[in-house]
């Protein structure tokens, strides 16, 4: 099944990664912006649509 999800999503999650990644992995704000991206990835799945 395939399933679809807005550009603007996709392009959010991607700057979160960004910012993210400019942190050392040991930092705590790292830890926060990881724990985010992990929660954004998860509604990204539950919220997707299927394609018909």
């Amino acid at each position: 099944m395939e399933k679809w999800v807005k550009l603007k999503h996709v392009q959010e999650l991607l700057e979160l990664m960004d910012r993210r990644d400019a942190y050392y992995d040991w930092s705590t704000e790292h830890e926060k912006l990881h724990r985010k991206v992990k929660k954004t990835i998860e509604w990204l799945e539950r919220n997707a649509k299927e394609m018909s």
